[in-house]
């Protein structure tokens, strides 16, 4: 792959310090992200946190209370808890004690059914200056190949009406590059974590499973299928045999669970997510971002670098609303529905049509804040319909169908 002199010169600086980081963690015994911030995870609090605490003027989110994750699930907080020490997240815990907020994807449980899409969160700790990564129910990691990757030539990104256009390229630093410098913050971090997977071969997702299947903190593995085969330049994605023969082969490797992520670019979105069904795999996530191009008028040429890029964000949500809605008649397997979630009224839609739980991308570059909102609103939403979970809405706008039990006349969710 070819890049300029700058960015090889870029590319050994970032793997340099990211040794460094690595070495001086090891040596003080710190975690990765106390070597990032600078300062004890137990400590004094981030330089963010007070001039965030006054942006968040007027917003509800609580701050007197900033128990860990860990400490929130073990029960009702005591009223002297306000008066500890002083966390470096400016937001810790969230006002859902009160209501039952978890899901179940495959064979893990989630404590609510909010996560970052891939590619918008980072590694796990992009966003811990503002919230403390443990408040998810899961992170999900940029993409991890086999091999280091650049990324696309710029431009990699352009705003369009309600969403934007992206063409990163999946630059990562390989896979054992991500289990090299991210293991021991993934088992800190206090979130279940699913690694993003993609490749161009069957081997391709095979190594990368492989090599973080034991890595401390990994939970689960998403199988990003919307890269071409090498062989035959279609995507995996778009022909079920493809996308079934991954699944199986990245099955084979691991008993954590293996989610795959459809591409809405398919043929037939919903024979590809019955094939994926079929051939093993745990959860589906509904959808990747929908092809797109942007031309500019002065220079008489495509926006990104390269040409076309995935167009993410509100402006795909009905399409993305629509396939989790058709796919989740078809299949029994859990649905995590991605596509333009902004609030937790966009996340009500995608489990009323048959998702488990949602992920969030796009709108985190306009308010990081959009992930924990979401999180309080759809805890709000229990509470007024005063709901026994969250779970009771997932699939509750889907056609009624016959039950096999003939003592119930019909299935709602």
């Amino acid at each position: 792959m070819r890049s300029s002199p700058e960015e090889r010169i870029e590319e050994a600086f970032e793997d340099e310090v990211a040794s460094d980081a690595v070495e001086l963690a090891a040596l003080e015994g710190a975690s990765l992200d106390e070597v990032a911030l600078g300062e004890p995870t137990g400590g004094l609090e981030s330089s963010l946190a007070a001039p965030l605490a006054r942006a968040l003027e007027g917003i509800d989110l609580p701050s007197e209370t900033i128990a860990s994750p860990r400490a929130k699930r073990a029960g009702p907080k005591r009223p002297d808890v306000a008066a500890r020490a002083p966390s470096r997240y400016p937001i810790t815990s969230l006002a859902v004690d009160d209501v039952d907020l978890r899901v179940r994807i495959g064979s893990l449980e989630l404590q609510n059914p909010v996560m970052p899409a891939s590619g918008c969160f980072g590694w796990g700790l992009d966003y811990a200056e503002l919230f403390h990564p443990g408040l998810l129910g899961a992170i999900v990691t940029k993409g991890t190949t086999p091999k280091k990757r650049p990324g696309n030539p710029q431009y990699r990104i352009a705003e369009t009406p309600s969403g934007i256009l992206n063409s990163i390229g999946l630059e990562n630093p390989g896979a054992e590059g991500v289990a090299r410098t991210y293991a021991k913050q993934w088992r800190d971090i206090g979130a279940p974590v699913i690694v993003n997977v993609a490749g161009y071969s069957i081997e391709d997702y095979v190594f990368v499973v492989s090599t973080l299947a034991d890595v401390p903190g990994v939970a689960a593995f998403e199988l990003n299928i919307s890269c071409p085969n090498v062989e035959g330049g279609m995507l995996f994605g778009s022909d079920p045999a493809l996308a079934a023969q991954v699944t199986e082969a990245v099955k084979s490797e691991t008993d954590l669970p293996v989610i795959v992520k459809l591409t809405p670019n398919a043929p037939d979105v919903v024979a590809v997510a019955m094939a994926i069904e079929r051939a093993g795999a745990d959860a589906l996530t509904c959808i990747n971002t929908v092809l797109g191009l942007r031309v500019d008028v002065k220079k008489r040429k495509p926006v990104l670098g390269t040409r076309s890029g995935g167009l993410s964000g509100p402006a795909i949500r009905p399409i993305a609303v629509h396939l989790t809605y058709q796919v989740a008649q078809r299949v029994s397997i859990p649905i995590i529905g991605a596509g333009g979630v902004t609030s937790a009224q966009d996340a009500l839609e995608f489990l009323m049509a048959g998702a488990s739980a949602v992920q969030i991308g796009t709108a985190t570059f306009a308010d990081p804040l959009a992930p924990v909102k979401c999180i309080e609103g759809l805890a709000a939403y229990v509470r007024e319909q005063r709901l026994p979970s969250i779970r009771d809405v997932v699939g509750i706008a889907l056609p009624p169908q016959p039950s096999e039990d003939p003592d119930t006349e019909y299935r709602s969710g």
